[in-house]
Formats: structure tokens, C-alpha cells, sequence
């Protein structure tokens, strides 16, 4: 029926593979064929079910690189903030963007402002793209 070499994704005890059963239990035909290519309307390439899971699972590890991204830079964010003193002002900025015929505004960045006491100078540091949660 399969080659071998294929990963077989009916082994799984995944939700697909009890709606299967279910369905072999009732005694009503399979709900699909693994290897049989889908229908796709007029004009699009037709594919078999495991390269549509593959091209799923394929774009699930994407998104979820995408969100740990996020998540770090959240991180960073928070690791910065606590590094400014509890009297700074948090402002969101929009800064010009570096390119010489670029006319757009790129952020919000937050900024913390604060006054110094021994150099009586205002001070500024970066946090980041990302509103710490204990400085909102």
C-alpha cells in the first residue's frame, strides 16, 4: 500500500486518525486516500494529502520560529527596562527612517528619560520595540 520510507502519518493518534477509525468502525469507506491527489479547482496543481501535511507542518514551524522570535525580543525589552531608574519618564517615539530618500517614520521605539543627580543631565536610553509590562 505505502512504501516504507514515507512517514505514515495514519500511525499517529492524532484527531485525523480517530475520525478514521470511527468512520471504519461505522462501517463506511475511508475518508480519504493518503497517496491519491487532491481536487483543486481549474488552474492550480494538484497534491496528495502527505505533501499538504508536510507543507502545513512546514509553515506551523515557521510561525513558531516567528513567535519565539517575539518573544525574545519581549524579553530583551523587559531586561533592558530594568536597568533604568524608578523616577524615568517612558516615552514611544517614531524615528525617521536612516535611508536618504526614505520619508517614512519607523517605530513606536520606547525611550526612558530621567534627570541624573550628580550630573544634573538629562539621560536616555533605549528599551526597545516592546512596552515592559511592569513599567505600563
Amino acid at each position: 500500500m505505502q512504501d516504507s520510507n514515507k512517514s505514515d502519518y495514519r500511525n499517529d493518534s492524532s484527531f485525523f486518525d480517530r475520525l478514521a477509525s470511527l468512520y471504519k468502525d461505522m462501517g463506511l469507506k475511508p475518508l480519504l486516500d493518503w497517496d491519491k491527489h487532491l481536487f483543486f479547482p481549474k488552474g492550480r496543481r494538484t497534491k496528495s494529502l502527505l505533501k499538504v501535511i508536510e507543507d502545513a507542518n512546514r509553515t506551523l514551524a515557521k510561525s513558531n520560529k516567528f513567535l519565539n522570535k517575539i518573544k525574545s525580543r519581549e524579553l530583551a525589552c523587559s531586561d533592558r527596562a530594568k536597568s533604568i531608574p524608578e523616577n524615568a519618564t517612558i516615552r514611544k517615539e517614531y524615528i525617521k527612517c536612516g535611508k536618504e530618500m526614505c520619508e517614512q517614520k519607523r517605530g513606536p521605539y520606547y525611550y526612558a528619560y530621567w534627570k541624573d543627580h550628580e550630573s544634573k543631565k538629562l539621560k536616555k536610553k533605549y528599551i526597545g520595540d516592546h512596552m515592559p509590562k511592569d513599567k505600563e
